[in-house]
């Protein structure tokens, strides 16, 4: 998920620049090649893009844990240097909680107004140290916020769904879930009942029938509600 509310490519940036430093290594293009081609092997590896594994969703996060430190030891390797991979660690997390950079400019202006008229929740893969710092600009307007570590498994698991529904106390179909994501937001929240919209912010071709809604731009949300 490249973010709906929040702009995780800038936020990647930000840690991948922090591990470089932390390991001592230019942060050029030869280090970021070498952090993509690492990141596609070693997320296959460890099975991270099969989302709608009941395995992987309940285990994901010692299953990330694994990657990072396996990620990060082997750029120190390609690289010869050592990596402390606790600091390491601590570094991309320190990268990651610290941008706060929206995905539209009037990201921020927007969901405060929608939040006069609706009950605002935010629902996030990831862990909770890092998303509360991200999303803090956000807390202020939202109801309840969800993320995958918290609740015990990751989205588009059935539990992670229900367990905001059931908090609601509202019927799915009277919620509507907005993602960037067809299989973690989009396909998560239609198996648990729920109405969804699409954000397709990259302008993708695709057309998926789990979608209610699709919108380019977040703005396009004010005739929906």
């Amino acid at each position: 998920m490249w973010g709906t509310l929040l702009n995780f490519s800038a936020a990647y940036l930000q840690a991948q620049q922090a591990v470089a430093k932390t390991l001592g290594i230019s942060f050029s293009q030869e280090f970021v090649q070498m952090d993509e081609k690492l990141s596609w092997e070693l997320w296959d590896e460890f099975g991270l893009s099969h989302v709608e594994d009941e395995t992987v969703q309940q285990n994901y996060h010692s299953l990330y844990d694994a990657y990072l430190r396996k990620h990060f030891a082997c750029i120190a390797r390609a690289f010869g240097v050592r990596a402390e991979t606790d600091a390491v660690l601590h570094a991309y997390y320190t990268g990651l909680s610290s941008s706060r950079k929206p995905m539209e400019p009037d990201t921020l202006a927007l969901y405060e107004e929608l939040s006069q008229q609706h009950t605002m929740i935010i629902a996030t893969n990831g862990l909770g140290q890092v998303q509360r710092s991200r999303l803090r600009d956000f807390l202020p307007m939202t109801a309840r916020l969800y993320i995958s570590e918290e609740v015990g498994c990751i989205k588009p698991s059935t539990l992670f769904f229900k367990r905001i529904i059931d908090d609601l106390g509202r019927a799915p179909s009277e919620c509507l879930m907005i993602g960037d994501s067809i299989s973690s937001d989009i396909n998560g929240a239609k198996h648990a009942g729920m109405a969804t919209c699409w954000y397709n912010c990259k302008g993708s071709s695709s057309n998926p029938k789990t979608a209610d809604y699709q919108i380019s731009k977040l703005c396009e949300l004010l005739p929906l509600t």
